[in-house]
C-alpha cells in the first residue's frame, strides 16, 4: 500500500478498530516500535499530553483555536507582513480586522451572510456513527510541509507561536487535549500541506507535497512505566504524497444530510478524532453547537459546523460565531433572546492587574438553560480559559431568580502578561486560585450585586414566580399569627413582631429607552463650587452622572462612544446602565492625605466631534487617612466610601414568621426548597406535588384535606427555620471564637446550609403528616 491508499484508507475509516487494522495491515502495527516516534521526541510525554484539559469540549475547542491561527496566520503571509515582525497586528481583533476588514475585530459587526463567508475558512465536520462518531477539523491556513511535522504538529513545549502576538497558541501542548478523548486507542490523524504563499524552510524539499500521520497511544511496556504518545514514521519521517487536492470537506449544502469526503482542499491542515468522546449524542447542528459556545463566547473568527450523519433535521450545517454575535444579530426586541437593555457593559481596572472589560446577559426564562452558556467566565480572545464555580450566582450574588439565564465574560486578553500566566493554568480551562484571583472575584462579586438592572431583574422573576403560584392562605396565616402570640418558645425562633407580612416583589417601573447618541452626559450632583468627594487612600467612593445613552454606549461595534478621564486609571470600576453611569473612584498610588485630585471627564462620539460639543464634567476627589478594613474583606483595600455598608445593622423587620409558598416542583421527592429572595434572604416553597402529601391528601377525607396540607407545609417550614437557627447560632459562635470570620467562608456556609436544609427536608417530608396527625390525636393514639 502507497502511501496516498494508506492516507484514504485511514481517512475514510469512521472507527479507531478500523483504523488500526488499516496499519496492521500495512506492516504499522504498534508491535513495530521501529516506525513508531514519540511525540515532541519524548519518551515521557504522557505528563504533558495527561495534564491538558478536563472536558472534551474544552479539548475540542483547542483545535478550533489552531485552526483560527493557521488562517490569521496565512493570511498575514499573503499579506506580505513578517507574523513576528513590527508591522504584524498586535492582537487577534486587529489581525481580523486588518485582514478581513472586519470592523473593529468584532463578528457582531457582521450580518449572518457574510459571517457564513468568513466561516468556510475553518470546518467541524461530524461522520461516521451517531453512537462513536469522528469528527474532522479542517483549515485552509497555513498548513505545514512533511519535514516540518516534527517541529509544528508533533511537537511539544517548543516556542513555535511565542513571539507571534496575533495568535492564541503559546504553549505548544493544548492541542494534544483531544488524545485522551479519542475513543480507546487515542488515535487521531493529521494531513497538511504548506501554503504556497507562505514560506518555507531552507532545504525543504517537501514543500509541494501532502504531510501526514497518525498519533496514538502506546501502553506502558517493556519496563516502561507510563504510557507513551506516538506517531508513525517509518524510516524516521512522516509518509508523504503527491495529490492537487485532499477530499476531506463536506458537500456545501444544509437542508439534507451533506456527503462527507467530497470537496477537495488544496492546502491546509485536516485533523480527524477518531470515535471522540463527546457527551453531545444528538445532531451536531444543536447539542454540540450548544457546547462549543460554552467555551467559545466570542471567537475571533466563525467556523461552520455540518452534520453527515444519518439524522432528521431541518438544516445540517450552521456558522458558529460565538454567543455575543449570534446576540447581536437579533432582529428585535420581539427576536431577541435576551432581556430588555441588555447586553450590559461594565469595566474593572485593577491597578498591577489591568483592565478587564466584561459583557453581562440575561437571557429570557423562555431560552432553554441548556442552549445558552450561563454563569461567570473568564475569556482571552473570546476563548474561555477558567470559570467561577457553577453556584456563585445563587450562592454569592442572591441571585436565585437568574442562576440558569445569567451571562457575565470577563476579557482577561488586557490583562497583565505575567498575572494572567500566573492567572490561569497552562491548559486554558482553569484558573489558579491566587492572591489575584480572590482580588477579582470579590471586586466582580461587589459590581455585579450592586447592578441595579440585575437586581431589578431577580425581583421582577421572583414576583411573577409568586404570583403565579401563591395561594390564598389568610386563615392559615391568621392561624399560625396566633400560635406565635402564644408561644414564646416558637416566637423566639423568629425574630421580633407579632404579625405576618406578605412582601411579592417591586410594582412595575417606565422602561427605559436611550438614545444613540446622547443629548446630557453630567454629574447626578454638581453643587455650586463643584462636587468633591472623600475618599480614603485605600478605599475607593462612589460617582454617578446621569445620560440618557443606550446602555452600549461605551461597547457597541458601531460608532461607540468614548470617555477620557484625567487622570488616567484613576477608576477602579465602572458600568452604564438604564441612565446612570456609575463609577467607583480610586485615590492615584502617589496620594498623601489632604492632596485634592482634580479629576476632568470627557465624554464624546461621532455626533458631538461633528458638533465640537464634547460633554465635559469635573470634580474633586479629597484624600482621606486609610479606612479601617472591613472584616473578612476579601482583597486589597476591599472597604469602600459611600456605599452602603452590607456589613452595618440592618433594619428590624416586623416579620414573625416567614411566608411559606406553594408550588408545583417537576421532582416529587422535593417537600421544601429554600431560595433566596431579591434582598438575598431566605423564603420557602412547600411542594404541592409532593408524591408522600398526594398520598396522604387521597386517603384523607374532604373536610381534611386542608388540615393535612397545613401540617405538612407549616410543619416542615418549622423544622426547617429550626435547623437554620441552629446553624446561625453555631456560625456566630464559632466566628466568636476566631474573632473574625472571612467573608467568603460565611457566604459559602449561608449557601450550603439552604442546600442542605432543602435535602433534609425531603426525609422529613415522608414523615411529617403520620407525626402530627399522631401527636394532634393525643396520647391514646400511641397507647400511651
Amino acid at each position: 500500500m502507497n502511501a496516498n491508499d494508506l492516507f484514504e484508507s485511514l481517512l475514510h475509516a469512521d472507527a479507531e478498530a478500523d483504523a488500526d487494522s488499516i496499519l496492521q495491515h500495512a506492516g504499522f502495527g504498534l508491535e513495530n516500535e521501529a516506525v513508531w516516534r514519540p511525540l515532541g521526541d519524548m519518551e515521557n510525554n504522557f505528563s504533558t499530553v495527561g495534564n491538558q484539559q478536563t472536558e472534551a469540549t474544552a479539548a475540542l475547542v483547542e483545535k478550533i483555536i489552531n485552526g483560527i491561527d493557521a488562517v490569521l496566520m496565512a493570511e498575514s503571509f499573503r499579506a506580505g507582513i513578517d507574523p513576528e515582525g513590527a508591522d504584524a497586528p498586535k492582537t487577534m481583533s486587529q489581525a481580523v480586522e486588518s485582514f478581513f476588514a472586519v470592523r473593529d475585530g468584532l463578528l457582531g459587526n457582521l450580518d449572518s451572510k457574510r459571517q457564513t463567508e468568513l466561516a468556510k475558512k475553518l470546518h467541524l465536520v461530524a461522520v461516521g456513527e451517531k453512537a462513536t462518531p469522528c469528527y474532522l477539523i479542517v483549515d485552509s491556513g497555513e498548513g505545514q510541509t512533511p519535514d516540518a511535522f516534527p517541529d509544528t504538529f508533533l511537537s511539544l513545549n517548543k516556542s513555535n507561536k511565542m513571539r507571534i502576538p496575533f495568535v492564541q497558541g503559546k504553549f505548544n501542548s493544548g492541542g494534544t487535549g483531544v488524545l485522551q478523548f479519542c475513543g480507546e486507542r487515542n488515535m487521531q490523524l493529521i494531513v497538511s500541506r504548506r501554503d504556497p504563499k507562505a514560506p518555507k524552510r531552507t532545504g525543504d524539499s517537501s514543500s509541494d507535497l501532502w504531510g501526514f500521520t497518525i498519533v496514538r497511544r502506546m501502553k506502558p511496556s517493556a519496563g516502561r512505566k507510563n504510557s507513551m504518545y506516538v506517531y508513525l514514521a517509518p524510516e524516521g519521517r512522516v509518509p508523504r504524497f503527491s495529490a492537487e487536492e485532499v477530499k476531506v470537506l463536506p458537500e456545501d449544502r444544509s437542508t439534507m444530510a451533506p456527503r462527507p469526503y467530497a470537496v477537495g482542499l488544496a492546502y491546509g491542515t485536516c485533523v480527524k478524532l477518531y470515535n471522540f468522546r463527546w457527551k453531545t449524542k444528538s445532531i451536531a447542528t444543536t447539542d454540540a453547537r450548544y457546547e462549543l459556545e460554552r467555551f467559545l463566547h466570542s471567537p475571533c473568527l466563525p467556523f461552520r459546523l455540518t452534520e453527515t450523519r444519518a439524522y432528521n433535521a431541518n438544516y445540517f450545517s450552521t456558522t458558529v460565531a460565538g454567543v455575543w454575535a449570534t446576540i447581536g444579530l437579533d432582529n428585535g426586541p420581539e427576536d431577541s433572546k435576551v432581556e430588555p437593555n441588555f447586553p450590559a457593559y461594565a469595566d474593572l481596572n485593577l491597578s498591577g492587574v489591568g483592565q478587564l472589560p466584561y459583557r453581562i446577559a440575561v437571557f429570557r426564562e423562555s431560552v432553554n438553560p441548556r442552549h445558552v452558556p450561563h454563569g461567570v467566565f473568564f475569556t482571552v480572545n473570546g476563548q474561555v480559559h477558567g470559570s467561577l464555580p457553577s453556584d456563585f450566582v445563587a450562592r454569592h450574588l442572591k441571585f436565585d431568580y437568574l442562576k440558569d439565564h445569567l451571562l457575565v465574560s470577563i476579557d482577561c486578553t488586557s490583562m497583565e502578561p505575567t498575572v494572567r500566566e500566573d492567572f490561569f493554568m497552562a491548559s486554558r480551562d482553569r484558573v489558579r486560585k491566587n492572591e489575584v484571583y480572590e482580588e477579582v472575584v470579590d471586586h466582580i462579586k461587589d459590581s455585579l450585586r450592586d447592578h441595579a438592572g440585575l437586581r431589578q431583574l431577580n425581583a421582577a422573576r421572583r414576583k411573577k414566580e409568586i404570583e403565579d403560584t401563591l395561594s390564598d392562605e389568610k386563615e392559615t396565616k391568621n392561624l399560625f399569627t396566633e400560635l406565635l402570640k402564644a408561644d414564646p418558645t416558637l416566637a423566639s425562633l423568629f425574630g421580633n413582631g407579632d404579625r405576618l407580612i406578605t412582601k411579592i416583589g417591586p410594582g412595575t417601573e417606565q422602561p427605559f429607552v436611550g438614545r444613540k447618541f446622547p443629548t446630557y452626559f453630567r454629574l447626578v450632583k454638581n453643587p455650586q463650587g463643584g462636587l468633591v468627594k472623600d475618599c480614603p487612600v485605600n478605599a475607593t467612593c462612589r460617582v454617578e452622572f446621569e445620560t440618557d445613552a443606550t446602555n452600549d454606549y461605551f461597547r457597541r461595534g458601531s460608532c461607540p462612544g468614548s470617555i477620557i478621564i484625567d487622570p488616567p486609571n484613576i477608576i477602579e470600576q465602572s458600568h452604564l446602565w438604564n441612565g446612570r453611569f456609575t463609577a467607583q473612584l480610586r485615590t492615584p498610588w502617589h496620594a498623601k492625605p489632604g492632596d485634592r485630585i482634580q479629576v476632568k471627564v470627557v465624554v464624546s462620539d461621532v455626533d458631538t466631534q461633528k458638533k465640537s460639543t464634547p460633554f465635559r464634567s469635573q470634580l474633586t476627589v479629597f484624600a482621606r487617612p486609610e479606612a479601617e478594613p472591613r472584616p473578612g474583606g476579601g482583597g486589597k483595600g476591599r472597604q469602600k466610601n459611600g456605599n452602603r455598608d452590607r456589613q452595618g445593622t440592618q433594619p428590624s423587620i416586623c416579620v414573625a414568621m416567614p411566608e411559606l409558598k406553594w408550588k408545583m416542583f417537576a421532582d416529587r421527592k422535593v417537600s421544601l426548597q429554600i431560595r433566596h429572595d431579591d434582598q438575598g434572604k431566605p423564603e420557602y416553597f412547600a411542594n404541592q406535588n409532593n408524591e408522600y402529601l398526594a398520598a396522604e391528601l387521597i386517603r384523607a377525607k374532604e373536610e381534611d384535606r386542608p388540615l393535612v396540607k397545613f401540617w405538612f407545609g407549616y410543619g416542615l417550614l418549622l423544622c426547617a427555620l429550626g435547623m437554620l437557627k441552629a446553624q446561625e447560632e453555631r456560625t456566630a459562635a464559632e466566628a466568636q471564637s476566631r474573632k473574625s470570620a472571612p467573608q467568603e467562608e460565611s457566604d459559602a456556609a449561608e449557601g450550603d446550609d439552604l442546600k442542605r436544609v432543602s435535602s433534609y427536608c425531603e426525609g422529613l417530608g415522608r414523615v411529617i403528616i403520620p407525626i402530627i396527625r399522631t401527636l394532634y390525636r393525643g396520647p391514646q393514639a400511641v397507647g400511651v
